[in-house]
């Protein structure tokens, strides 16, 4: 159930979390040539809180303290159904794998292999994940996802959410040289696979009372495979066969959304 979040505007929160994110990223790719990758690394974490920090900021200006102090309750929302945990810890793994896997058939020359497990760079990779998804997730999911199913369905506030958290990544992804790197095509690819992980988080979300822990912990689990184990993402084309299989995923759960709109009180 989700509380007093709900006076806060959507699009307020879009347009605050916006300035402030990229005002930090855009001032980092203007100032690349005078401030080193380990100050800009840094630096860019605080762009990634914003949306944490807007929501907050926007809770406690229209809700007060008991406003915030509800918002943040949602973290500690644990107890859900048992079919919703495999869910979390297995899903976007799983077609993670199958991605990997698919390509390495296809293409063997330059197939995506398992990392290997230094455990000093998995216990940062993991606190540095895991302060991104609080800083992500707080925001999409505990203000605009909850405030936008007050007036729009799960479908369509799903398809606004992901539409801004995409474009919100747009400076994000320049600055850390995904469009140098791999060229604009996986840029674009980028923008579309969060869509319908937009779609996922959102038939998630829903089906386990408004819990802001378990999408936290999906956007760790996710990443911390993608970036410290099966780096699937690091090839465009296995990176288009996980896409692939998004859209199948959400093709499937489109019909349960319809029926499962978050109760707001």
């Amino acid at each position: 159930m989700v509380g007093l979040s709900k006076t806060v505007s959507p699009y307020r929160f879009f347009l605050l979390t916006y300035i402030l994110s990229w005002a930090i990223w855009i001032g980092l790719i203007l100032a690349s040539s005078v401030i080193s990758e380990g100050i800009s690394m840094i630096v860019r974490l605080f762009g990634v809180l914003m949306p944490a920090f807007s929501a907050i900021a926007l809770t406690g200006y229209t809700a007060g303290r008991k406003g915030v102090n509800q918002l943040l309750s949602r973290l500690r929302i644990w107890k859900v159904d048992k079919i919703w945990k495999p869910a979390l810890i297995f899903v976007y793994p799983i077609l993670l794998v199958i991605a990997g896997l698919i390509y390495n058939v296809i293409s063997p020359e330059s197939a995506v292999s398992f990392l290997p497990l230094d455990v000093g760079t998995l216990i940062a990779n993991i606190i540095f994940l895991l302060i991104a998804a609080l800083g992500e997730e707080i925001g999409w999911r505990g203000v605009a996802l909850p405030t936008l199913q007050r007036k729009y369905s799960p479908i369509y506030s799903s398809l606004i959410l992901g539409l801004f958290w995409a474009t919100w990544h747009l400076p994000f992804w320049i600055l850390i040289g995904t469009l140098n790197s791999f060229g604009p095509v996986y840029f674009a690819m980028n923008f579309i696979f969060i869509i319908p992980t937009t779609f996922f988080l959102t038939w998630f979300f829903n089906q386990t009372r408004g819990s802001l822990l378990y999408p936290v912990l999906f956007h760790l689990i996710y990443n911390i495979v993608n970036v410290a184990i099966f780096p699937v993402t690091n090839s465009v084309e296995a990176f288009g066969i996980l896409i692939a299989l998004q859209f199948i995923v959400v093709l499937l759960i489109i019909p349960a959304m319809k029926k499962n709109k978050l109760a707001i009180i």
